[in-house]
């Protein structure tokens, strides 16, 4: 669907708003004669609660209670209509895009080699890992916030950060809820929650998931598989005092979310059906997660200290069979087996809600171990492989925030943090060719000593539910590893330069009409700087002319290729843009959300000046596809420099539109049913910067939709709900590997179902 298909996509929906948002239920009274308004939302965006709206931070927030009604249980669909966020699929899980920050880092073996530039943090724990938020269930919100924002934060996230709060033991009732899920695809997602007081001190509260489905892709690739528990123990002797501990089982089996890719295509109408997959999945995978974490909050009076500590440990194995397409046919299988572990804690003291100004004073502690042996074969018995990797982190900070007021509606901000960083890589390899060859890499190290933070602003109240804010806060974060030490290949010793960010933001928050229509804006700039960046650029390192039969009787095969050692860089880029979100309430039926972004993002500096002066052409690596042309000979032609500069950098969609319209009928049996239809807009993207990916790495304009229907019995025990996704079975890329591989990912296909909850 075009973009004029949209926009009358979008006429359509606010035409039946106007037209029959007043008469399209049964046995309604009239809506002037009610009561509606727009519900406060409790966030804890500060480390603190507050209300969002009085939160001077750019950020979405998505409740808990509209998740589970709609089945929504992971990141790809929780997140679907947040502005400028472009969900991406590697091999090491999901990655999140805000605002164009993006993380392009090669992966070493479905091992990831930095750290997330969006952090997914789960009940206030950071994790650089990035294959969270899969399944996702009893949660109570998700907080989306646009970065940067290490001034409060465990981690260096230059994008932002996603937090997920699941929901705390409660003492004042016993309940419990549980909900049924069937859908196309064999799917069937079993949840169930159980909160009980056990005496006025003590709770507990248990909750599971059981989530399984077929393959979207022919091949088996994009199942599910996940079994998880978690339980909650809370422990409140007195009011100002309480303990929470939380443990956490989970079980992925198959191939997994992002465990599958498609022959690369351009655009979707170049397949009958893009979810077709070549090539075989290996067995599936056998992955165990367990976690403990605690809170402790102790309210002192003057202000209140909270501890988190957290251990989690992941183990278990993974293989995969995956043919590179073109004509070469080169089949690698890969078996992994895998051992993670993670610990942190979090200290910090923030400020009573009566102290006169606002501060916040913590500091933060995180080590993870990441190992991995590997066995691999190409094309079966030809080559064998033995690799053990380790990727260690070490992470300490100190932060601080300061919120004081100049007069009662004007307030100026502060913030610092000071970090000190560590980072290793180091591999050891086993190759059988004939014969066997022992490699010991150096350990890779990226030591960022003393490396500090900051964020000033200003916070001007315009009324009782009206703000305007503005902000410069900075970032860094250690360098990935791409194969070596540098930002894309090679064993080295040398230590990169960190990824930096300067942020510039404005924003007003705002509420009108008796709390009826609320009107968010916020416009941001910023510089980043030393994306790690690699040209996968060939080439034939002889002297003189290739051509020269007098040098070279048989022809540029007769000389080594390898690839370029300045094919390796580091860029800068800009970008900038505007975002405005509203909701309204029309009625007590009818409710519209909308939001827009516009976004612009381009190189500033990226660069490559080659070493060598002829580059291969063809030969040695696969052919792209729909390429017949023979590429068992060596081709060679003059090679320059190549820049980017003026080019728009990843993941970054120059117009994002998202359309939420919900509609509630009064039943004749005192029940209710809301229907909601969703849509979004995203004009094109590449989803890689590499300028020999194009144009596989481009995807077009396009929209997708959803349609849900909720049925709530008059008891309230109960509700019944059948939605739709992707209504126009539209395959968005997710995710591209370029050469050899020429691979890509793909979005859920058309899916459908219906959920039955109920809750006691």
């Amino acid at each position: 669907m075009n973009k004029r298909s949209f926009l009358v996509f979008i006429a359509s929906i606010v035409g039946l708003i106007f037209v029959f948002g007043d008469t399209l239920y049964v046995c309604a009274q009239e809506a002037s004669k009610e009561e509606f308004t727009l519900e406060e939302i409790t966030v804890t965006a500060q480390k603190r609660q507050e209300n969002q709206q009085k939160v001077a931070i750019s950020m979405q927030t998505i409740v808990g209670e509209e998740m589970a009604e709609l089945g929504k249980t992971s990141l790809e669909t929780i997140l679907e209509n947040i502005p400028d966020a472009v969900i991406v699929k590697a091999a090491d899980g999901l990655r999140i895009s805000l605002r164009g920050m993006s993380d392009t880092t090669q992966t070493f073996h479905n091992q990831s080699l930095s750290a997330p530039t969006v952090a997914v943090n789960m009940d206030g724990v950071f994790s650089n890992r990035k294959d969270q938020g899969a399944d996702l269930y009893d949660l109570e919100r998700v907080e989306v916030l646009y970065g940067p924002q290490s001034t409060l934060y465990a981690s260096n996230s230059p994008g932002g950060v996603v937090n997920v709060v699941s929901a705390n033991p409660k003492l004042d009732k016993f309940s419990t809820s549980g909900s049924l899920e069937y859908g196309n695809y064999n799917l069937l997602h079993i949840q169930g929650t159980l909160n009980a007081p056990i005496s006025s001190t003590v709770a507990l509260r248990g909750s599971f998931s059981i989530a399984k489905h077929d393959g979207y892709l022919s091949n088996g690739g994009e199942d599910q598989d996940v079994k998880s528990g978690r339980l909650k123990f809370l422990y409140q002797p007195v009011e100002k005092l309480s303990f929470v501990v939380t443990g956490s089982i989970e079980k992925d089996g198959g191939a997994g979310r992002g465990g599958g890719s498609v022959d690369s295509f351009v655009k979707q109408s170049d397949r009958k059906d893009p979810w077709i997959a070549t090539g075989a999945l290996g067995s599936p995978q056998d992955i165990t997660t367990k976690k403990i974490s605690g809170n402790i909050s102790w309210d002192l009076d003057f202000a209140t200290l909270t501890v988190i500590p957290s251990y989690s440990k992941r183990n278990g194995s993974q293989s995969e069979t995956v043919t590179a397409q073109g004509n070469s046919n080169i089949t690698y299988d890969d078996e992994t087996t895998m051992n993670t572990t993670e610990k942190s804690l979090e200290l910090r003291m923030a400020s009573a809600s009566d102290f006169f100004f606002k501060w916040i004073a913590g500091f933060n502690y995180y080590k993870s171990e990441d190992y991995q042996e590997m066995m691999e074969y190409y094309n079966g018995a030809y080559n064998e492989v033995f690799r053990k990797n380790m990727r260690n982190e070490n992470q300490k900070a100190f932060f601080a925030n300061v919120t004081y007021p100049i007069t009662s509606t004007f307030r100026t901000t502060g913030g610092y943090r000071l970090n000190w960083d560590d980072l290793e890589n180091m591999r050891q390899e086993n190759t059988t060719v004939g014969k066997a060859v022992t490699e010991a890499a150096t350990p890779t190290k990226a030591n960022y000593d003393k490396r500090p933070d900051y964020m000033v602003g200003v916070e001007y109240d315009l009324g009782a539910s009206a703000m305007l804010y503005a902000d410069y806060k900075t970032s860094f974060m250690t360098q990935g590893e791409g194969g070596g030490g540098g930002p894309g290949g090679g064993s080295s010793t040398t230590t990169p330069p960190p990824q930096k960010l300067n942020a510039y933001s404005v924003g007003s928050k705002n509420r009108f009409l008796d709390n009826k229509l609320q009107v968010n804006a916020s416009a941001f700039y910023n510089i980043y700087q030393n994306f790690p960046a690699q040209s996968q650029v060939w080439v034939w390192e002889g002297t003189g002319d290739p051509y020269d039969t007098t040098l070279y009787p048989n022809g540029p095969q007769s000389d080594l290729v390898n690839g370029d050692p300045n094919g390796s860089s580091y860029g800068n880029g800009h970008m900038y843009g505007v975002d405005l979100s509203t909701n309204i309430v029309i009625t007590s039926k009818d409710k519209v959300d909308l939001s827009i972004s516009y976004l612009k993002s381009e190189w500033t500096s990226l660069t490559f000046n080659y070493k060598y002066k002829w580059q291969i052409i063809g030969s040695y690596m696969p052919a792209p596809p729909g390429n017949t042309s023979d590429t068992v000979g060596v081709t060679v032609g003059p090679l320059s420099a190549l820049t980017l500069n003026g080019q728009s950098m990843m993941n970054s969609p120059k117009i994002t539109a998202n359309l939420i319209y919900r509609h509630d009928f009064s039943l004749w049996n005192g029940g209710d049913l809301r229907t909601q239809v969703d849509g979004r807009y995203k004009s094109s993207y590449k989803l890689t910067w590499k300028a020999e990916d194009y144009p596989y790495n481009y995807q077009e304009a396009y929209i997708k939709a959803n349609f849900s229907a909720i049925y709530t019995h008059p008891n309230g025990i109960w509700t019944l709900t059948g939605y739709v996704r992707n209504i126009f079975k539209y395959a968005d890329k997710t995710g591209y590997m370029g050469q050899p591989m020429y691979q890509t990912m793909i979005g859920d296909p058309r899916t459908y179902g219906g959920v039955l909850s109920v809750k006691f």
